[in-house]
């Protein structure tokens, strides 16, 4: 995977990127807004008595090409609002199909709501348009963004879900995406997701795939500054 640092962005379009990003900047709240976080299961998880194994990208069977940094987005005038937080693209290192049992998350700052989307890209429609790459951030909810084209087939994601793509294979330029989005509806206070894992089993083995990259939609109760990194200020142009 490739490096890049951590960012701000103000949901514009963003270019094609085939790897994964890493930021060196982890974003943390102050310590009494993380003792408040509120970790929420999206989805039911794994009914059977086996012990998960939890482990990062690249350290077990589901992998993310982005897994660890951050991206924040400024809130627009008009509250509430909605982001798309995108680039989780998934797929199986072995290139055995996996299913998806929970989706979970923490929110230091919660925002509204939390919806989760699996968006699907075809060697076919890749190849179409360059409107076609994954989604880092945009204003807006699937498959309706503001200020770009996202094409893709979206579906919820749900208990059941599969991740069929293999890595070697996803890793080939033109042969498509299955993408992971977080869609936040946002309100004055801005929206703070700080941690995600993905439950999951493989050939009857749980797992859990835990994801560090931090999702920040500006607003009252996000800091300028955080963690000595400006954050949230600026505005949406």
């Amino acid at each position: 995977m490739t490096s890049s640092a951590t960012r701000e962005e103000a949901a514009v379009p963003a270019r094609r990127l085939r790897r994964g990003r890493r930021g060196k900047t982890a974003l943390i709240l102050a310590a009494s807004a993380a003792a408040a976080a509120m970790t929420v299961s999206l989805l039911t998880g794994w009914p059977f008595g086996d012990e998960r194994v939890e482990h990062v990208s690249g350290a077990g069977p589901l992998q993310s090409h982005t897994d660890t940094g951050t991206t924040s987005v400024y809130a627009p005038k008009k509250v509430p609002w909605t982001v798309t937080f995108g680039s989780y693209l998934l797929c199986s290192t072995s290139g055995d199909p996996i299913t998806i049992d929970a989706i979970r998350y923490s929110t230091p700052v919660k925002p509204r709501s939390v919806s989760l989307k699996l968006r699907t890209v075809t060697p076919q429609v890749w190849k179409a348009t360059v409107d076609a790459g994954q989604i880092g951030a945009a204003l807006g909810a699937p498959p309706h963004f503001q200020q770009r084209k996202a094409p893709g087939d979206y579906k919820d994601a749900r208990t059941g879900s599969r991740i069929t793509q293999s890595c070697a294979d996803q890793d080939k330029e033109g042969t498509g995406f299955t993408e992971l989005l977080f869609v936040l509806d946002v309100g004055k206070q801005g929206g703070y997701i700080n941690t995600a894992w993905i439950d999951y089993h493989v050939n009857g083995s749980p797992y859990t795939l835990r994801l560090d990259w931090k999702m920040v939609a500006c607003g009252s109760r996000i800091p300028h500054t955080v963690d000595g990194t400006d954050v949230c200020d600026g505005k949406q142009t």
